[in-house]
């Protein structure tokens, strides 16, 4: 009889013991995937914000950019490359929202290239308009016009890829919204974006309000 209940309790304290295991590894790789949100989206945020920093040269820019891209990359590759046993919706809801700020930080990237270019053809356009105003023969008009009709193409062209892109821009911030909410009902609403970040992602998918006419 000893025996028995000697091996029944045995028994009982491999199966806490078990149990305790698991819940152990479990609430690792919570803390684990949660950690990488928390450590992509503070890196994630501050690049986002980037663009209206005072005294950020393009190359700083897009340097840094590139830098925020690596970590997150190495982010996911740290998430993918571990053994997941009881938390795996929590590492794809992970790897999801690291995806969605890559993707964010692409299109700003885009958008900063593109206005680059846009400063650019204005600038030769604008340039391209003087020396056709100022032109004083038909060869010297002819010759402006010229220039003037290639610099307003090319202006043109840039300012179409602009509104293009401005559009492919919402599909992924619509998505970057929907990966942070997988995020925050997966991990609790102190995790994800903060408030400030959701709230202008969100009002950049508002309809721009129409331009008041002018007062007469």
């Amino acid at each position: 009889m000893k025996a028995v209940l000697g091996i029944g309790a045995a028994i009982a304290i491999a199966v806490a013991g078990w149990f305790g295991w698991n819940h152990y590894e479990s609430g690792k790789e919570h803390d684990v995937a949660a950690a990488a949100v928390q450590v992509s989206v503070t890196q994630a945020e501050r690049q986002m914000k980037a663009q209206s920093e005072d005294g950020i040269t393009f190359a700083e820019y897009f340097k840094r950019s590139d830098t925020v891209i690596d970590n997150l990359d190495k982010e996911i590759a740290n998430l993918e490359g571990r053994t997941w046993k009881h938390r795996l919706a929590e590492k794809d809801a992970a790897i999801a929202f690291i995806d969605q700020c890559k993707a964010i930080l692409r299109a700003d990237q885009t958008e900063t290239r593109l206005l680059m270019k846009e400063g650019s053809a204005r600038e030769a356009n604008d340039e391209a308009k003087k020396e056709l105003n100022e032109a004083d023969s038909s060869v010297a008009r002819e010759w402006a016009y010229k220039r003037y009709k290639r610099t307003s193409d090319a202006l043109i062209d840039v300012l179409g890829k602009l509104i293009s892109n401005a559009e492919e821009s919402k599909g992924k911030i619509e998505r970057m919204l929907a990966a942070d909410n997988a995020v925050k009902s997966t991990f609790g609403e102190g995790h994800g974006l903060s408030q400030g970040t959701a709230e202008h992602l969100k009002n950049l998918l508002k309809p721009a309000a129409p331009e008041k006419p002018a007062q007469s």
